[in-house]
């Protein structure tokens, strides 16, 4: 609980933890500088008494080191020991144990559609492009996510909004120590422009939205977005998100849209609107 909403209620809040120093029971496998900079950003952080603070500090601070480093099936254990309290908070030294496990490297990789009845949206060749790692690389769980984000964009850019993909691991416990992927492609609909609304505008305004603004249009996941930034200078300074209406029809796969425009803009400075 936040101390001055605590202070309010006449509750106590609860103290604050403070980790002074972190040290590992056994030698580990990662760089000086991970090490330091790992202990760095954990006794950086804020942490509190009431939660289970510690597990933060197991799978969010130190696991997730190992795992951007190959050491797939790290398991981490961390106990505290207080060395004093003062009007700050709890000083702790956290005391760490690693079982790093076997370092892995990126075996094969593979895309395939969640629905065998229809046929990825792009070549695995280009998807292929999206993961920054080559076989034998360094299995590195944070370049995994960085691949999703990816994908999540490349989709979203050609109308799949509602698009998700998941990584399926085959891991190798064989001497070479490889993780396979296959990346599942949920791919969804892919969503095109429904109808084109304008509302507290002129009719100039609106027939050039119209114009722009075509239904089939494809409809990406920064479709307003995109158009608020390349139109900028021509449109009202006051227009922001909250002035579009966007009504999605999962079925039929549209998104309708809906101008809700205070004043005119001027529309023949307006630039060309770009998917």
């Amino acid at each position: 609980m936040d101390e001055e909403v605590a202070a309010k209620m006449g509750v106590k809040a609860s103290p604050s933890i403070i980790i002074d120093d972190v040290k590992f029971d056994e030698p580990i496998h990662i760089s000086d500088s991970d090490r330091q900079r790992l202990v760095s950003e954990l006794k950086e952080r804020s942490y509190r008494a009431d939660y289970d603070w510690l597990s933060e500090v197991q799978e969010i601070g130190i696991k997730s080191v190992w795992r951007d480093r190959g050491y797939f099936k790290v398991e981490v254990t961390a106990k505290e020991e207080l060395l004093r309290s003062d009007p700050a908070g709890e000083h702790v030294l956290v005391i760490v144990h690693v079982d790093e496990g076997p370092q892995y490297r990126l075996g094969n990789v593979q895309f395939r559609s969640s629905d065998p009845d229809v046929p990825l949206a792009f070549p695995p060749e280009e998807l292929r492009k999206l993961i920054p790692m080559s076989t034998g690389d360094i299995f590195a769980a944070d370049k995994i996510r960085m691949s999703l984000d990816a994908l999540q964009r490349l989709y979203g850019s050609k109308g799949y909004i509602d698009f998700v993909a998941e990584p399926l691991t085959d891991i190798d416990d064989s001497p070479e120590h490889r993780i396979s992927l296959v990346i599942e492609l949920d791919q969804q609909k892919q969503f095109r422009v429904g109808k084109v609304e304008v509302v507290g505008s002129n009719p100039a305004t609106e027939m050039f939205l119209q114009s722009k603004l075509k239904p089939g249009d494809i409809f990406t996941s920064r479709f307003v977005e995109d158009f608020l930034k390349e139109n900028k200078a021509a449109l009202p300074p006051d227009i922001s998100l909250e002035d579009f209406e966007l009504v999605r029809n999962a079925k039929n796969g549209t998104v309708d849209l809906r101008f809700n425009f205070g004043a005119p803009f001027n529309f023949q400075t307006c630039s060309q609107f770009q998917d």
